[in-house]
């Protein structure tokens, strides 16, 4: 039992002397917040690319990291969760994560404009999502099929805005 008791008080100076030693920047560096704009872009552009899979991680793990970038995520401005159907759901929300923050990195004065975040993020996981028909044309969904049709409509922005809203409502 007493190595127990001295396993937990060295853990739990471990565990207080930490902070001391990790200290985390104030800001991303400006190297890092370029790179996330840019493997958010070519995501965009070629999102089932597989040399891009690393990039993707690098900038998830960036976003959980940075202390300076956050972004709030909901479905519901994408439509709800793209159907099970449609396989690269995952890299569609994940997009829309990204492409929040990249528009962050992008205009820093816009970090209290929530409409214009979740808008980019729409747009940015629209165009990966276009992308993607572009390669598989019969790989659809219907979500973000919508979408688009809104977009092209000029409906998008309005429609991002209520849908946040919503999202707010019931959290």
């Amino acid at each position: 039992m007493r190595i127990f008791s001295q396993l937990a008080v060295l853990l739990s100076l471990l565990g207080c002397a930490v902070p001391a030693f990790a200290q985390t920047p104030a800001q991303s560096s400006p190297e890092d917040r370029q790179r996330l704009v840019s493997v958010v872009r070519s995501l965009e552009r070629t999102p089932l690319e597989p040399s891009l899979r690393s990039e993707r991680a690098w900038a998830i793990q960036w976003l959980t990291d940075a202390p300076d970038v956050s972004v709030t995520m909901c479905a519901d401005p994408l439509g709800g969760i793209p159907d099970k159907a449609f396989v690269q759901g995952p890299e569609i929300i994940v997009q829309y994560m990204l492409g929040m923050a990249a528009f962050l990195v992008e205009n820093p004065g816009k970090s209290n404009d929530a409409d214009a975040q979740q808008l980019a993020g729409v747009e940015s996981a629209l165009a990966a999502y276009r992308s993607i028909r572009a390669v598989q044309p019969s790989n659809l969904s219907p979500q973000l099929e919508k979408l688009l049709a809104r977009q092209s409509r000029g409906e998008l922005p309005a429609f991002v805005h209520k849908a946040y809203l919503q999202c707010l409502k019931k959290g």
